[in-house]
């Protein structure tokens, strides 16, 4: 059995907690569910982070399989899955707003919808991290570290269900100044993942394109 890769293992944790940002989401999640009881907000979050954990865990395995079928090469979605990034690490940076907002009076029944739409998608697993889900598969060095990364998806959710479900402890420890900080380091965090994903693809595609 091949051994594992643990630089791989640690740039796939970061870059999909980088990515998912359960920190950057509680302010988002405390508007949305603050009216509920403490009992039915938990469900919620425990329904939202398995939803997420479970999408993500889809488009990482499969993503290949749908990429083929439409004739798309890795290092096109390599290149713009780079930029996509990019432009989400800057939205973080200088406090945009990548987050889908939620009106007052949606219904009862919308209401309970949350934990799947925005909560779980794309609050928890947006389009971000969807395309670091794919890359991060077909960038495996081998296909332990493969199968080694749906352990890690579904630590990084772990993780996030830790911090929102306490997010009262969260949130007024870091209070509203101090959750922006993290979320812009976060950015310029992925903002050098994002070009180095960039770099790869172009690094790919120019011998392709060479000789093509």
């Amino acid at each position: 059995m091949a051994s594992l890769d643990f630089a791989f293992a640690t740039q796939a944790f970061v870059t999909l907690f980088l990515i998912v940002d359960p920190i950057g989401v509680i302010p988002v999640f405390i508007g949305l569910i603050g009216r509920y009881r403490e009992r039915e907000r938990m469900r919620m979050i425990g329904r939202a982070v398995v939803i997420g954990c479970v999408v993500l865990l889809v488009f990482t395995v499969f993503g290949n399989v749908i990429f083929s079928y439409l004739g798309i090469t890795m290092y096109a979605f390599r290149i713009a899955g780079g930029i996509l990034l990019l432009i989400i690490s800057i939205e973080m940076l200088f406090g945009g707003k990548t987050k889908t907002e939620v009106s007052e009076d949606m219904g009862l029944e919308e209401r309970d919808d949350l934990t799947v739409s925005p909560m779980a998608v794309p609050l928890l697993t947006g389009p971000g991290a969807i395309t670091s889900g794919i890359m991060l598969f077909n960038s495996a060095p081998s296909g332990a570290d493969r199968a080694f990364l749906c352990v890690i998806v579904g630590l990084v959710f772990a993780v996030s269900y830790a911090l929102v479900a306490n997010y009262g402890v969260v949130y007024r420890t870091l209070g509203n100044t101090g959750t922006k900080v993290v979320t812009r380091l976060m950015g310029l965090l992925l903002s050098g993942i994002a070009v180095q994903f960039i770099i790869a693809g172009v690094r790919e595609a120019f011998p392709a394109l060479v000789l093509g």
